[in-house]
């Protein structure tokens, strides 16, 4: 493994002249970030508009009418950046040729990706950093990543290229037309670059200090997770913890690849570091995170010999199948089947059609929707090592008078899922917190 980084750089970190700047001393005061990824322009402030959702407009003004008054908006927002580092006059020009290839091209794909694509442009000459275009490393069969031709075709472009500057978000197919990634895949491309490069370290800079144990709107200033490993983060990511991507990790915990997930308007900060083993293992923290989602309708069924009935199971979760409803949990007992389907996946009367199709082909002793139900998963590596962590996390919700509506134990064994009210929600996380966060705390200073 190269003792090289690969940086990733959202777009709020590249919104204004000032976190440009910021951007480009984190790079030039570190030697080992050799290549980089970057977003295209962000917000600057709550009222402002993505230049991704400008770029979405503009493309509908020159494919439908051939006009393109949005563009003025893009190019000044480009021009601020390039004339804070004295760029003005060397970037008007590749502005210029770029509008002129968006009417040549005259896709969806190509235009939005500019945005990217300009920024890592601008990036390059200002550092002095090779640019090399992501429509030659990314490749795609049809719509989807190639990630084999990917792999292939960025260890070859990149293995004599170091200090370079990459665009995320897109790529080509091998005819060389653009297609993009899902929003937010300037990460899963800063991953794919990591891998190939067999990189150190995968840094993804974005404007939070690093992944929180729990969400500060439930809970008043939650701890960092400063390590956490990648199969709870895949947990966490599942319930609702969204600062990466989600195919994020993939690419680089296959190959031992950290992700380091730090802020860069904070560049002292620890962040968050995630491993596929956490080395040196010292923490004594129970739980990683928790993390929740409401929402949620439990559909409860039961009738008597129900688990003798060989493939039953598969029977009662084709019904929702075909319904097109997902299934996020389905914990069963005795003659007793549990759905948990997000409520969202049941308006319109799929609520009805769903328990009435139940009943037409089960026929239940009993059948029951209950609504207004809140997940929560509860995660940690060490979660599990100690059977008093059971008798803790029941107790703390017992105390406050919480009733738990359903259990689910993850089979790797660390995590648990449990159903509360809505209601009850805000206050199940916080007695979470209490005993596992702030309890172990003051434990650990005594």
């Amino acid at each position: 493994m190269r003792t090289t980084k690969v940086a990733k750089f959202g777009g709020t970190s590249m919104a204004t002249a000032a976190s440009f700047l910021a951007v480009a001393s984190i790079i030039q005061n570190d030697p080992t970030i050799e290549f980089v990824v970057v977003s295209a322009p962000g917000k600057q402030d709550s009222k402002d508009i993505k230049v991704t959702d400008l770029l979405y407009k503009l493309a509908d003004e020159i494919i439908k009418d051939k006009v393109h008054p949005t563009f003025d908006k893009v190019k000044h927002r480009f021009l601020i950046l390039a004339g804070a580092v004295g760029l003005t006059s060397t970037f008007e020009p590749i502005l210029e040729s770029t509008l002129k290839e968006m009417y040549e091209e005259a896709s969806i794909a190509f235009i939005v990706s500019r945005g990217e694509y300009l920024m890592a442009r601008l990036l390059a000459i200002h550092l002095n950093y090779t640019f090399v275009d992501a429509q030659s490393i990314l490749r795609f069969r049809g719509l989807s990543l190639d990630h084999g031709q990917t792999n292939q075709q960025t260890k070859a472009m990149l293995k004599h290229k170091p200090y370079c500057v990459i665009p995320g978000f897109y790529g080509a197919t091998p005819g060389g037309d653009v297609r993009l990634l899902q929003r937010g895949g300037s990460d899963l491309t800063g991953a794919l670059i990591a891998r190939a490069v067999k990189a150190k370290m995968y840094e993804n800079w974005t404007d939070v200090d690093g992944f929180l144990i729990c969400d500060p709107r439930v809970v008043h200033q939650p701890k960092i997770i400063e390590t956490m490993t990648y199969r709870e983060l895949r947990l966490l990511s599942f319930m609702g913890a969204t600062v990466l991507h989600s195919e994020t990790f993939f690419p680089v915990s296959r190959e031992g690849i950290p992700i380091h997930v730090r802020n860069t308007f904070n560049p002292t900060g620890t962040g968050t570091k995630i491993y596929y083993e956490v080395p040196g293992e010292r923490s004594k923290m129970m739980i990683t995170g928790i993390a929740g989602m409401k929402n949620f309708t439990l559909v409860v069924l039961e009738k008597k010999m129900l688990s003798e009935l060989v493939g039953i199971d598969r029977k009662i979760l084709a019904i929702p199948e075909k319904m097109g409803i997902n299934i996020e949990h389905f914990p069963s007992g005795t003659d007793t089947f549990s759905m948990m389907i997000e409520s969202k996946y049941l308006v319109d009367g799929k609520k009805e059609a769903l328990m009435t199709q139940i009943q037409k082909t089960i026929r239940p002793d009993f059948l029951e929707a209950s609504e207004n139900i809140s997940l929560i998963s509860i995660v940690g590596r060490n979660l599990l090592a100690n059977n008093y962590n059971m008798l803790r996390l029941f107790t703390a919700l017992v105390n406050d008078n919480i009733t738990l509506k359903m259990i689910d134990y993850g089979s790797s064994g660390a995590n648990i899922v449990i159903g509360v009210s809505d209601e009850d929600y805000a206050y199940a996380v916080n007695s979470l917190y209490d005993e596992f966060i702030r309890d172990d705390e003051e434990d650990e200073t005594h």
